[in-house]
């Protein structure tokens, strides 16, 4: 796994950060259980930011607060 995924127990949340036409950064997470394929991923809109790394600080965030309430 990648430093852009968290795990809690069955659950996977994969975090990115992807520029805009405007050069802003959306922050992207993706939930699902372990088990089930990437297709089964439930999108979670985490914000536009200034810069790629806020960005990504953002999505790391909202990951976490998605498996820590079984937002899924």
């Amino acid at each position: 796994m990648t430093d852009k995924v968290l795990q809690s127990g069955t659950h996977i949340a994969r975090f990115d950060a992807v520029q805009q036409p405007d050069d802003s950064f959306e922050a992207q997470v993706f939930v699902r259980l372990a088990r089930e394929p990437e297709i089964a991923e439930t999108y979670i809109p985490a914000g536009i930011f200034p810069t790629e790394q806020e960005a990504l600080e953002g999505a790391r965030e909202r990951a976490q607060r998605a498996l820590k309430e079984h937002e899924f």
